[in-house]
């Protein structure tokens, strides 16, 4: 370090920050120029004087023309830096001045380089747990989440259509269902396959529930609507806000019945389409922030589930499986799928018959209505899935032949009529028994013997 370097007074930050912004022509600040002063009190000194120079060309001291007029403002930025750079040299000679532009360590530490910003995204993001403890919120608490794509799906004769219409009553009128909490609004369903089936199926259950009231929540959609072409779906936000302005109350479920014939001549088992019937749905609930629940039918195998592409199933926030409880008028229901909670447990529900009207011949006109009342489900053995008009006096005929059978024990009609009635039942009507059994696949006769054998599949 040369003697001369070794002279040279410390120069403090404050007054640093006041060259550096002058040279590289940034306005001074007057807060700049008051810390570099408080520093450099003393106005006999180079760095003083300059403290004290760099205070009278700040934004509040120097009016804007002077700066211009001075050649310190609004001119070639080469000529602009020279002048200013110039004015500086007048209290510290040219070597120091660059000595103290050339600090990249202390340029840095006073005037850190500014990070790039970071694009924001529109993406809702959320760090970990967080939201954790949210409530849920539920169309039927346990069974449809709020604002969610669900299915109910069976085979024909199953009653689906009957929970559909049950489910909506409930969410009308705000009756808790099977004990569980409903949310209270109104709803949309699509009756796509016409007819006057769906408003008989209402009025039976404001007869069950003993409804003085008509069910004016409840509006009908008297045709398909097809979720997969853009301008069905703005019908259907156009007709929410119609029916919310109607009845005063936010649409809460949409109901389309059923899948097929609001799909709009595309293929059920095709991925884009049903992924376009999807996005059509998830644009439905997103902008009415009701819950869509979709009837569905199974497939051949119902083993397999709802039939179509899996995609829709994939994009289900809740599926349940509706079946017939054998000949009765009772549907089982079972959750096949709940993505964000505990699936219900699988419960049996009767159907009550509502005498409606007569019509014009004098004939009663009757409908049903699911009873929100869960009971156990009536199991039947897999051998006699299918038959028809199945009794109990069927079931236990065949559960003696199956025990006895299982057991080597002979097989006889004598023997099976003898645990019949051991059991206090009836066997007046013993051999219809054992020819329906017979006829339907079910045991083998050959004279006494009775041979039991899984019943043949259609």
């Amino acid at each position: 370090m040369t003697v001369e370097a070794q002279k040279r007074p410390v120069m403090s930050d404050a007054l640093f920050t006041c060259i550096y912004q002058w040279v590289n022509g940034h306005p001074l600040e007057k807060k700049d120029t008051e810390a570099a002063i408080a520093r450099h009190k003393d106005i006999s000194t180079s760095h003083g004087a300059l403290a004290k120079r760099m205070a009278e060309l700040t934004v509040e001291a120097a009016p804007y023309d002077w700066l211009c007029d001075q050649g310190y403002l609004n001119t070639d930025q080469e000529k602009q830096r020279d002048k200013r750079v110039s004015l500086v040299q007048e209290f510290i000679d040219a070597s120091e001045l660059k000595s103290l532009l050339c600090d990249s360590l202390r340029i840095n530490k006073l005037f850190p380089p500014e990070q790039p910003a970071v694009k924001r995204t529109k993406l809702p993001l959320s760090i970990g747990s967080a939201g954790f403890d949210a409530r849920q919120d539920y169309a039927i608490k346990g069974y449809l989440p709020a604002n969610s794509l669900c299915s109910i799906y069976g085979p024909s004769g199953s009653y689906k259509s009957f929970l559909a219409v049950s489910w909506a009553c409930h969410i009308a009128t705000g009756k808790a269902w099977a004990g569980k909490r409903v949310v209270s609004g109104a709803v949309m369903y699509v009756v796509g396959e016409g007819g006057v089936g769906v408003p008989r199926r209402v009025k039976a259950w404001e007869m069950a529930y003993n409804n003085d009231r008509p069910v004016n929540s409840l509006y009908l959609v008297n045709r398909p609507v097809f979720p997969v072409r853009e301008s069905e779906v703005k019908e259907v936000l156009i007709a929410a806000k119609q029916i919310q302005a109607e009845c005063g109350q936010k649409v809460e479920l949409i109901v389309f019945d059923t899948l097929a014939r609001c799909f709009g001549g595309s293929d059920e088992n095709d991925a884009r389409d049903m992924g376009a019937f999807i996005e059509g749905c998830d644009v439905i609930k997103r902008e009415t922030g009701a819950t869509v629940l979709v009837v569905h039918h199974s497939g051949k195998d119902e083993a397999k589930g709802a039939r179509g592409s899996s995609a829709f199933r994939a994009a289900l926030d809740a599926e349940f499986n509706i079946k017939r409880e054998g000949d009765a008028k009772a549907l089982v229901l079972t959750c096949t799928k709940m993505k964000d909670s505990e699936e219900p447990e699988r419960h049996a529900y009767d159907l009550r018959t509502a005498e409606l009207f007569h019509d014009e011949d004098g004939e009663l006109v009757t409908s049903l209505a699911v009873l929100d009342r869960p009971r156990e489900v009536k199991e039947v053995d897999p051998a006699l899935e299918g038959v028809t008009k199945l009794t109990d006096n069927h079931s236990s005929l065949w559960q003696s032949v199956r025990s006895r059978t299982a057991k080597g024990e002979p097989c006889t009609k004598t023997i099976i009529r003898d645990d019949l009635k051991a059991m206090g039942i009836d066997v007046k009507n013993f051999h219809r028994w054992l020819d329906k059994l017979e006829k339907e696949g079910v045991i083998s006769l050959d004279g006494e013997k009775i041979t039991p054998h899984a019943k043949v599949s259609d």
